[in-house]
Formats: structure tokens, sequence, C-alpha cells
């Protein structure tokens, strides 16, 4: 019985995370399909500077709150304190997004010109009605999470997307004439606002009632969520190079045609990165309970069992992309965006290093090593700053593909050694459940 239950879990969770990231893919490919045929290549090169800073904004915060809030509400010793755990956690989510708003107003201009995109200084300030919004909004979903509602976080993710794309529909077809980046941004924040009166209501019977301010579990809060905001950060700058670097070292035109092209290939990758988030998503608070539960052995099988399994899917999709560039370049952005094919060919095999990241960040905060995740994080995005301005300097546009290739396979080597560390993960074993997982498609037995 318990061992039905526990599938009866994983299908559930699996299939509503799944669904989850599933449509924010489809919403995101064919909206990315009418960004980059409604913009310029160099128009669309801005959206996707100020988009990569959004998102970055938001995966830190999440980092900062999101595990520390789930670990801290999951603990026995906590949960009758669940008020004053949801108290700290807003709180802090407060404090962040009013310093983030401060540098926004302080430095937008000079940001804009450091990426030679003038353009992104009115989308940055109108940019802080979004971080205000999601103070309430990423609140309620970490309570969601937490508590394993992940259709209700299917759905409020649904609600924000769908009407984003419609609205983009819209503009483009209906009113061409307003297709505008700052239009697009006013879509963003009304997709925000409808989600959001959605996701308050369902979450209303979690929310905390009182405001209970307990320094001392808001200062623990601070130095186990510093580790993960800081990994977050730094991951998060590490992947964004791409686009950061190439838009300041490059010149103005050249280097917003570069993002707009590296921006293309993050989106394609996006698609192979489907199953590993939505696999992240349910692992983090599962592995906290087992670590409770059952100990380090049940950690281990975790991540070598859902590692195995994603490398399985991604494998056959890499390849597809690998030898079908062009016509995936043309369906998802256009004859316009073919010089990202070699960008796309060069760094889509290396997509199987990107499943291990995230679990590895992921288990290694549930069995409470945030500070060691936080060290390798910055460790590998100093060694990816330097590759990527060595290479952009030496080749050109291209040379920040060179660079992620040796970026990834200098990660996949730190983490399996951190990995046999920490929770004794066996590589073979990862192989031997991707495999296996091809023979139970072919009903086949080892």
């Amino acid at each position: 019985m318990p061992e039905k239950r526990a599938a009866s879990f994983w299908l559930n969770a699996m299939f509503y995370t799944m669904l989850q990231r599933v449509s924010l893919f489809v919403f995101g490919v064919f909206g990315y399909m009418i960004l980059a045929r409604g913009f310029t290549t160099t128009t669309n090169g801005v959206w996707a500077l100020f988009i990569t800073m959004f998102s970055l904004f938001e995966a830190v915060k999440q980092g900062l709150l999101r595990n520390v809030t789930i670990k801290f509400l999951a603990q026995k010793d906590l949960k009758e304190r669940n008020e004053a755990v949801q108290s700290a956690s807003i709180f802090i989510n407060i404090i962040f997004s009013l310093i983030v708003i401060s540098v926004v107003f302080s430095l937008n201009d000079q940001i804009a010109i450091w990426l030679k995109a003038p353009a992104l200084e009115k989308l940055l300030i109108a940019s802080t009605v979004n971080i205000l919004l999601l103070i309430p909004f990423n609140h309620c979903e970490i309570l969601l999470q937490s508590r394993f509602k992940f259709d209700t976080l299917f759905r409020s993710a649904f609600i924000r997307q769908g009407i984003f794309f419609v609205g983009l529909i819209f503009l483009y077809f209906f009113s061409p004439a307003h297709f505008t980046l700052i239009n697009v941004l006013l879509l963003q924040i009304a997709a925000l606002i409808t989600a959001l009166v959605y996701i308050l209501n369902q979450s209303s019977p979690m929310l905390f009632r009182k405001f209970i301010y307990d320094a001392e579990l808001s200062l623990k809060f601070f130095h186990f969520g510093k580790f993960t905001f800081g990994t977050n950060l730094f991951a998060g700058l590490s992947r964004s190079f791409d686009h950061f670097i190439t838009a300041a070292v490059l010149g103005p035109v050249e280097g917003k045609n570069f993002v707009a092209y590296y921006n293309t290939v993050a989106r394609i990758n996006n698609m192979v990165d489907v199953p590993s988030l939505a696999a992240a998503d349910v692992l983090y608070p599962k592995n906290v309970e087992a670590l409770e539960n059952e100990g380090m052995e049940k950690v281990k099988y975790y991540f070598e069992q859902v590692t195995g399994t994603i490398i399985a899917f991604i494998v056959p999709l890499s390849l597809l992309i690998f030898f079908f560039p062009k016509l995936i370049i043309y369906i998802v952005a256009g004859p316009e965006y073919y010089p990202a094919i070699l960008l796309l060919q060069l760094t889509i095999l290396f997509s199987m290093v990107r499943p291990l990241s995230y679990q590895f960040g992921s288990t290694l905060d549930a069995i409470g090593k945030p500070g060691v995740n936080f060290r390798v994080n910055v460790v590998l995005m100093v060694v990816n700053l330097a590759l990527t301005i060595t290479f952009l300097k030496l080749f050109g546009g291209i040379g920040a593909a060179y660079a992620t290739i040796i970026y990834y396979s200098l990660s996949l080597i730190v983490m399996l050694l951190i990995l046999k560390k920490y929770i004794n993960i066996e590589a073979g074993n990862i192989v031997k459940f991707a495999f296996k997982r091809y023979a139970d498609l072919m009903k086949l037995k080892f």
C-alpha cells in the first residue's frame, strides 16, 4: 500500500509539473515565434536582454526564499510555527524586492549604456510594477509547492502565460502599429495581475493570518537562504553570459544581433530542459521529506533514477535538433536567424549536463549543503566569465558558444565528484537507469 501511494504521488506530481513546464514551453516558443517576426533582430536583442535580466531576478529571489521556506515548513520542530515561518519569508521577500527596485531606479541608465541598448531604460523602470506584483505571487507559489499542490501551480502559470500569449497574437495580427517593447511589457503586467488574483484565491486557506516577526527565525532564514540566493545568482549569471557579455564586448548592432541569436538557441534548449526542471520542482520537497524520514540512501536513489530517466528522454531530442537545426530555427524564429544554426549545433549536445546541474543544486540544498552548492557555482561562474570574454575577443560572436562547450564539460566533472563525496552518487547507475527506461519502453527486461 505505501508503495502504491508513493507511485501515485510521483505520477500526480510529475504529471502536473510536466504539464506546467510543457505549457510554459509551448507558450514560450509560440510567443517567441511572434516576437521574432514582430521585432527586428536588433529590437528582439533588446527584449532578450530585458527578459534575461527579469528572469534572473525571479530565479534569484526564488533561490533566496523557495528552498528555505519549504525546508522550514517541513521541519517537525517548526511545523507549529507556520505563521512565523511565513512571516519571515514574506518579510525577506519584500526587503529584497525593494532593494532591487532601488537598484533599477539608480542604475537603469548605466545598465542601458553598458549593454549598448538605450531602450532598456524605460523597460527597466516599467518592470518595477512586475517586481511588486511578484511579492505575493511568489509567496503563494512557494506555499503551494510545499503542500505539493502542483495542479494549482500549473493553472496559475497557464493563466499567466496564456493571457500574455493571447495578447501577443492580438497585437501582432490586429494592431501591428502598437507592437512595441513597452506594450509587450504591459501585456506581461496584465497577465501577472490576472494570475495573481487566481493564485491568491487558491492559496487563501494556507496563508498566514497574522504577521509574527521573529528576529532569530529571520536570521536563520537569511543564513540558509543566502547560499541558495548566491547559487541562483551566480548560476543564472553564468547561463546568461552569452547574452550580457556578448552585448557588452561586441559592437551595438552586432552585439544585439548575436544576443538575439543566442536567445533563439536558449529558447530551443529550454525545450530540452522541460523534464529536468519539472523533476527538480518535485525532487526538492521530496528529498527534504526523504532525508527526514528515510536517510541519505533514499536521496541517492531518487537522484540516480530521476536523472537517468531525464537523460533517456533528452538524448533522442537533442540528436533530432542537432541533425535538423535549420528546420528547427526556421520554425522557431524564421530565416533571419539562420546564423544561429551553428551556435545551436555547438551547444545542444551538451544539454545532457543541464539535467545533472538542476538536480545537483536541488539535492545539495535538500540535504543541508547549500554552502557547497554556492561555492561550486561561484567557481564555475568565474571560469565561465573568463572563458566567455576570452573566446568572444578571439573568435567574435561565436566565441560564447565555444566557451559554453568547455564550461559544460568542466561542470560535469566537478558536479560528479561533489555528488560522489556527499551522497555517493554512481555515474554508472545513472546510465543504467537511462537504458532501463529504453528497455521499459520496448517492454524488455535486463
